[in-house]
């Protein structure tokens, strides 16, 4: 037995006019939409190449600034090392200009005793020579004779200084004698003897003095290098240490 089919259904008859469907109207898929052309290119390439140059002058800006302040801070360590060294230098110019002036002021020193000991010396002869003569009337003591060589422009003033003495009891006799330099003394009794030589202390003097300018060094002794002036008129040849003997 044939099957049953069941018969075509239709919405609407054929023949009977059809209504016109409803449209809804949707969104556009933004994936659907153009994306590229020829104006956004050019736009995008415009702002890609604005920010790369003001990212590239912001970075050259940058190592333009630490390569110079690199080089500021070497150069002001190179000044200040060469700065440096230069003060050191001064330093020790000016340390060894005081060593020279100093050396030579004590040279001029040493000059200047060596010239005016001698003047300075003449001014107390004469009481230095009377001085040694009590201190030999004194060491004489109880001898019968006291003999006092002088230089004969001394004798006679020296013998009316020792007119009135009383510490001597013996005999008494200044000698003159021309041999002796003036401000020299020569005393001898019978158990010993007293000198007075002013020539012994110029020697020491001129023996310190070059003493003290071989310390000083050659630079400045040639300032001081000069001899003694000669002596003045006045009395005696200068101050002297005087030798006891007996």
């Amino acid at each position: 037995m044939a099957a049953a089919y069941p018969r075509y259904r239709f919405d609407h008859s054929f023949g009977a006019p059809v209504a016109a469907p409803v449209v809804v109207a949707e969104a556009p898929d933004p994936l659907d939409q153009p994306r590229h052309s020829d104006r956004a290119l050019h736009q995008a390439l415009a702002e890609a190449r604005g920010a790369a140059l003001a990212e590239g002058v912001l970075q050259g800006r940058c190592e333009g600034e630490a390569l110079a302040r690199r080089r500021i801070e070497a150069e002001v360590a190179d000044t200040l090392d060469r700065l440096a060294g230069r003060l050191a230098e001064l330093d020790a110019a000016h340390a060894a200009q005081l060593e020279r002036l100093e050396a030579q002021g004590a040279a001029l020193l040493v000059a200047l005793v060596r010239r005016l000991s001698p003047r300075l010396l003449d001014t107390v002869a004469r009481a230095e020579v009377e001085r040694v003569a009590l201190d030999a009337l004194r060491a004489a003591g109880g001898a019968p004779v006291l003999q006092l060589r002088v230089h004969p422009e001394v004798s006679g003033p020296l013998a009316e200084r020792l007119a009135g003495e009383t510490v001597f009891k013996g005999r008494l006799d200044v000698v003159p004698d021309a041999a002796l330099d003036r401000g020299a003394l020569d005393a001898s009794w019978e158990s010993g003897g007293l000198r007075r030589d002013p020539a012994a202390l110029d020697r020491a003097v001129a023996e310190l003095a070059d003493r003290a300018l071989s310390l000083i060094g050659p630079a400045a002794a040639p300032s001081a290098a000069s001899p003694s002036p000669p002596r003045g008129e006045g009395w005696g040849e200068g101050d002297a240490p005087h030798d006891v003997t007996g």
